[in-house]
């Protein structure tokens, strides 16, 4: 069998929790429907070892690197989300577009910021 054209990396770094070990079996799931898209998905899963145990519930695991760029962070992705930040990161179009748009600060009288998200 001849090595799609197509690669891309997932870098993992996983908990000792259930949503580490979720994102890492949404991963695998995912690795072996984009092969089927001729995507070679290259999978590293590294455990991140925190001195204190008390850490770990603070920390925001599981965090998914996809060709170096963090793209989920705290929860594991849907099959369907990790399989469009695939293609979002190797410029392939998905059938849902992508809305770009600017962000909007103002002071409010509290003085706290109230933001508008503008579409264009």
């Amino acid at each position: 069998m001849e090595e799609p054209d197509i690669r891309v990396e997932l870098y993992i770094v996983l908990g000792f929790d259930e949503e580490s070990d979720k994102a890492l079996k949404i991963a695998w799931d995912v690795a072996e429907k984009m092969l089927e898209k001729g995507i070679w998905v290259v999978i590293t899963p590294v455990h991140e070892w925190l001195a204190d145990p008390l850490l770990n519930e603070y920390s925001d695991y599981p965090k998914i690197y996809i060709n170096g760029r963090l793209m989920f962070i705290g929860r594991a992705p849907s099959e369907d989300e990790l399989v469009k930040a695939i293609e979002d990161r190797l410029g392939i179009k998905t059938k849902f577009a992508r809305e770009e748009g600017v962000v909007e600060g103002l002071k409010g009288q509290e003085g706290f910021r109230e933001v508008v998200f503008v579409i264009t």
